[in-house]
């Protein structure tokens, strides 16, 4: 039976986390619940005032007569009917429980007012009554520009306005309403000013009740939660992760312990998962190590493979002593461990000599082996005497036998009289070779024929030309026009053309490695799709 360590407490783990978050979570509600109840509370609260402040100030204009306010503003001494009215509001303003009742008549500028009528609750604030006619300046600092704006909201658009000051005490409330006459025309504003002393005491009342409800009811919340979070996620999910880290530390082996986690629930589903991925992983161990050492064998074949191939291709530069007019070189570069690619030279007898260049379809092992068949047969058509057409057309003929895999081979090949300069060529299907004859660089064009394997008993066309002392043939595959870089663009024919002309005074196998330089600059990096082969074939002078 396996034992592990229990997992050590950290501020980071989850099971610290998640109850913390929880907690904060619930307390944040909390906080935000008891804010927006409170906000709800104070708006129907300030609506109860403003609908009883509204009242008051309707019924102490239902005391005044409103036709008589014009002259009491333009200096109208106080007659029997102000004095009735200005006693009855002194009454209603002790009676309510009022701080003030006044009424006053702002002038067009709103610069300051007439006092028509004003009371003062004795008890309630500590203020000087102000007489009848008396002006107030609405300039100083004390009358803002919302103050204003309400008093033109009453005057000008006859609509109640009720203003709300908070402070230490509690704070009051100010309701004007417009004062109209009897032809309807809006002629003073009566304030009605109510103390809201209450308002402090409830605030205070309504904060506690709400925070120690909400504070007892969370923590009762959270304490639950927490218990069932600890017992059903909790404690399967460290099981689960303690699990895991086996399962990392010592290759893929679990224990039991994740039968403990039952139900239907995700987590008992994550524990069967890595029940599964335990047995999974540990048949993937089995397979892998055994495709690895499959790898290892098939890598070592592949070697020896490549070993082969690059031993049937002539390696001895120069190639001959005694035959000093002739300088060659060549390489071939496969894109995979083994490649299709191929090139050959060999002395048919003593005055006629033979250089081969093949592309082979596909990459790989099936394109290697091809190769090795096609070279071969082309090198034994050759050496029987037949010309470059006979070569190729018997060879053509030989590979479309058995060719089930669909592979083909383009290829050129070239047969070079040395004693008279004379070269007899044929191209099945490849790229043109660069001829360089003194300063003229160009590509011996000629009309290519029909790949080779790809159909049976098809001729092919011979074609001559002729090699003077100090000319310079270039043989390549299509690896090296069509070598693209991370921009998908070809290293192409004319950058090749460009390269052959810069090159052409130096020896064979600096030009094949400067040519080769210049197409990984081109690349820069990209990777190498085609197999890359160059031959160089230069009649000293």
């Amino acid at each position: 039976m396996r034992t592990y360590h229990k997992q050590k407490f950290s501020f980071s783990s989850i099971s610290f986390r998640l109850p913390l978050y929880l907690t904060l979570f619930c307390a944040a509600l909390s906080i935000a619940n008891g804010i927006i109840g409170y906000r709800v509370f104070m708006s129907l609260f300030e609506r109860q005032y403003r609908d009883v402040t509204e009242q008051f100030a309707e019924t102490a204009i239902s005391y005044m007569d409103t036709d008589a306010v014009e002259s009491y503003a333009a200096g109208a001494p106080a007659d029997d009917a102000w004095k009735k009215t200005d006693a009855m509001l002194d009454v209603l303003t002790v009676t309510a429980q009022l701080a003030y009742i006044y009424v006053t008549v702002p002038d067009p500028a709103y610069e300051s007012r007439v006092y028509i009528f004003d009371t003062v609750h004795p008890d309630v604030v500590n203020g000087k009554k102000y007489t009848l006619g008396q002006v107030n300046s609405l300039k100083g600092k004390r009358y803002d520009a919302d103050y204003i704006r309400s008093l033109r909201q009453v005057m000008d658009e006859g609509k109640n306005d009720t203003r709300f000051v908070y402070n230490k005490t509690g704070g009051h409330v100010t309701t004007s309403v417009p004062v109209k006459n009897s032809a309807g025309k809006v002629v003073a504003i009566m304030s009605v000013v109510k103390p809201m002393s209450e308002v402090r005491e409830f605030k205070n009342r309504y904060r506690t009740a709400t925070f120690v409800t909400s504070m007892a009811c969370t923590a009762g919340f959270v304490i639950m939660f927490i218990l069932s979070l600890i017992s059903r996620i909790i404690k399967p999910m460290t099981l689960i992760t303690q699990e895991t880290n086996h399962f990392a530390e010592h290759g893929g082996k679990i224990s039991d312990s994740l039968a403990k986690i039952r139900g239907k629930s995700e987590l008992a589903v994550l524990a069967r998962a890595v029940e599964k991925m335990s047995v999974d992983m540990n048949k993937y161990i089995e397979d892998l190590t055994q495709a690895t050492v499959e790898k290892e064998r098939l890598s070592a074949e592949l070697n020896v493979a490549a070993q082969i191939q690059a031993n049937m291709l002539p390696r001895l530069f120069p190639p001959y002593q005694d035959h000093p007019e002739l300088e060659l070189f060549a390489s071939m570069d496969p894109a995979k461990e083994v490649g299709g690619d191929f090139y050959d030279f060999f002395m048919v007898d003593n005055d006629h000599f033979a250089v081969v260049v093949g592309d082979v379809s596909g990459k790989g092992v099936p394109a290697a082996l091809f190769m090795v068949i096609a070279k071969t047969l082309l090198k034994n058509a050759a050496m029987q005497g037949y010309g470059p057409d006979e070569v190729f057309m018997r060879v053509n003929n030989q590979l479309c036998e058995g060719n089930e895999a669909g592979l083909f081979v383009t290829c050129w090949i070239g047969l070079l009289t040395l004693s008279t300069g004379e070269l007899r060529f044929a191209n099945a299907g490849h790229t043109p070779p660069v001829i360089c004859r003194g300063e003229t660089v160009e590509f011996l064009k000629s009309k290519p024929n029909l790949m080779l394997a790809e159909i049976e008993g098809i001729p092919y066309s011979e074609y001559t030309t002729v090699l003077n002392r100090g000319d310079r043939l270039f043989v390549y595959t299509d690896g090296v026009t069509e070598a693209t870089n991370a921009s998908d663009r070809l290293y192409g024919e004319e950058r090749l053309l460009n390269a052959c002309k810069r090159l052409r005074n130096v020896s064979s196998k600096e030009l094949l490695k400067s040519i080769r330089d210049d197409i990984d600059a081109f690349v820069a990096g990209a990777p190498q799709f085609d197999d890359i082969t160059m031959l160089e074939l230069s009649l000293k002078a």
